[in-house]
């Protein structure tokens, strides 16, 4: 049985709210933040931006680290394209 995990906005949002109101971070928040490695430019934006207010969000050694080089790897990606 696969287990249905949280969007990663709603993951970082969850992750967020809890913290705010003093609640235990459930466990299908943290293993929906584990696949943060797959997750898109604007979804590992706002996971950076969250680590700024809720720094304990960066669970693994040397996490943001890896975030700024996958967000390197997307900045690689764009292409300028010149205007005639």
């Amino acid at each position: 049985m696969k287990i249905k995990l949280l969007t990663p906005i709603k993951a970082v949002d969850t992750f967020v709210k809890c913290k705010k109101e003093g609640e235990r971070i459930p466990i299908l928040v943290w293993d929906s933040l584990r696949t943060y490695p797959k997750w898109n430019e604007v979804e590992l934006t706002g996971l950076l931006n969250a680590s700024s207010y809720f720094p304990d969000i960066l669970f693994e050694r040397d996490m943001e680290q890896k975030i700024i080089a996958r967000l390197e790897e997307f900045k690689s990606r764009i292409v300028d394209i010149p205007i005639q």
